[in-house]
């Protein structure tokens, strides 16, 4: 039962010049426009993301709006670092990934933040299937034409990513290991750099997402040669899977959204809820749908931490075994 002291205190504290303020602030965002930090450049699958969740942010039509920012360079920790360093306060938010946002310590000497602990998991967005994408004139019609060339090209295959420890170089590596295949990797500031480069045939695959890969296909300047998921997509049956021919080479390019360390338990409430209601616009999950081949995932916040440390799990002995390093 509450004392009159107890009440008598909880009435002060609520009553408190500073307290009252920021309480009401958490509880009133977003009142102002929200910068949503993308850390790589433009055109890929996670700007992308970001940019079509945009129009469907409460209070848009008033100049609240989600301001996406790309801020790429160093695999993405550019911008990570950049949310890492910024106010608490729900303004200024991530669009967070394995490399950067999970794995930057194991392959960086010097970083700004430790990705472990300078971050305030928000809500889980989507997990996107990705595509074995090869330049159009490769000479290998199946997955495993395509591991024979790997395996006997003076060399090996070039790839290409958007950065050291990103899900595509990672995946691309658990696959060369398994195949027992010499592969070049190349970096690239974004996923429609990268899928430029399969289309100009300066790089002999990527892995990628269905967004980044829609030109290149489109164009017929290159061809998906498989998935990364265990099925077979319902949207692309004649497209066979990497595990089908080599068992357990799987992988999702998963995003979610977080905020600096510190960030107040009503107001990440408060994101959650607002972003989750975001997720469940039809319009917004019909355009993921249609654009990445997925749906959204949404949730608590515990949820998406769940996730970073079941990946973690997962991809740092992979990198561990490849030997990724970044300068």
């Amino acid at each position: 039962m509450l004392t009159r002291r107890t009440l008598g205190l909880l009435g002060t504290v609520l009553a408190s010049p500073t307290l009252a303020p920021m309480a009401r602030a958490q509880a009133e965002w977003p009142d102002r426009p929200v910068k949503v930090v993308v850390p790589f450049g433009p055109g890929g699958a996670i700007d992308i993301l970001a940019r079509i969740l945009a129009p469907h942010f409460p209070g848009a039509a008033n100049g609240q709006t989600w301001l996406v920012e790309n801020r790429p360079g160093a695999g993405g920790t550019i911008g990570t670092a950049h949310v890492a360093a910024a106010r608490p306060d729900g303004y200024t938010l991530l669009m967070a990934e394995q490399a950067s946002g999970l794995l930057a310590h194991e392959m960086y000497r010097s970083l700004p933040y430790d990705p472990r602990t300078a971050f305030t998991p928000l809500i889980f967005l989507a997990a996107l299937p990705m595509l074995l994408l090869v330049r159009a004139d490769l000479p290998a019609e199946t997955v495993p034409d395509f591991l024979a060339l790997a395996r006997n090209k003076p060399g090996g295959l070039t790839y290409g990513s958007v950065g050291t420890g990103h899900i595509s170089h990672l995946t691309a590596e658990l696959l060369a290991s398994r195949a027992g295949a010499r592969m070049l990797h190349v970096t690239y500031r974004s996923g429609a750099e990268v899928v430029t480069a399969i289309s100009k045939g300066e790089i002999d695959f990527t892995i990628n997402s269905l967004s980044s890969a829609a030109p290149a296909l489109q164009s017929g300047k290159g061809r998906a040669l498989a998935t990364t998921v265990a099925e077979r997509l319902p949207g692309m049956p004649d497209v066979p899977t990497i595990a089908a021919t080599l068992p357990g080479v799987t992988a999702t390019l998963w995003y979610g959204l977080v905020g600096p360390a510190g960030m107040p338990a009503p107001l990440v409430a408060r994101v959650n809820a607002v972003v989750n209601a975001m997720l469940a616009v039809p319009a917004f999950k019909d355009a993921l749908l249609q654009q990445q081949g997925t749906t959204p995932i949404g949730g608590p916040p515990a949820r998406l931490a769940q996730h970073f440390a079941s990946e973690t799990a997962l991809w740092t002995p992979v990198l561990r075994a490849a030997g990724v390093k970044a300068e």
